[in-house]
């Protein structure tokens, strides 16, 4: 089953229009997907597959406190449109839920899975809520280390870039609990996975 994101932008009366940079961003890293502005501030991504590129996505998104993010997994009517807009289905309306509860969260996410799958959803759902509050508590200097790392540079190369220590990289990316995060982002796919997964095979039953 497909996974389904709805992004608002939060404040967007108040602030520039930032849709259309966060669509390339989307369609540049992740090709499998299928995005499309739908209505004023907000846009959709489907996800037919590939969870983690799903926690990535989240992830990406939600560096910045720009959006908010509603996720929805179950079926969908298919084809699937090129555009969005005019896809239908139970994960399409999840996903819209979602969106309206997460306006309501401190995360500004929420995740729904459709019957009988709506409490591995919930579970998945608390891991990536842990995971966006231990980002939100990077300093600057550890969001600049742990970027590095997530694009797969060495301690070494990292404090070259940066113009520190090696242990001083060390102690950054410590601080930003960046191991523990990357450790968690297969876990936060495989969560997603088995939502999927039973929701499909319960289907099929």
């Amino acid at each position: 089953m497909p996974y389904v994101l709805t992004v608002d932008q939060i404040s967007s009366r108040h602030r520039r229009d930032a849709v259309p940079a966060a669509l390339t961003r989307i369609t540049e890293r992740f090709p499998i997907a299928t995005a499309t502005r739908t209505v004023g501030d907000e846009f959709q991504v489907l996800f037919v597959a590939d969870p983690v590129s799903v926690v990535d996505a989240i992830l990406m998104l939600m560096r910045e406190n720009t959006w908010h993010l509603g996720i929805g997994i179950g079926p969908v009517e298919e084809p699937t449109p090129a555009d969005l807009r005019e896809a239908r289905g139970p994960a399409f309306l999840a996903a819209r839920e979602a969106v309206e509860d997460a306006k309501d969260r401190p995360s500004h996410l929420r995740l729904i899975a459709t019957n009988p799958a709506e409490q591995e959803g919930q579970d998945t759902e608390v891991l990536l809520d842990l995971m966006l509050a231990l980002r939100a508590r990077r300093s600057h200097a550890g969001w600049a280390a742990a970027e590095l790392a997530d694009a797969g540079l060495t301690q070494a190369a990292i404090g070259a870039e940066l113009g520190i220590s090696r242990q001083a990289v060390n102690q950054r990316l410590q601080a930003a609990q960046w191991t523990l995060d990357a450790r968690s982002r297969p876990g936060a796919a495989g969560m997603l996975a088995r939502t999927e997964q039973f929701a499909t095979d319960r289907v099929s039953a």
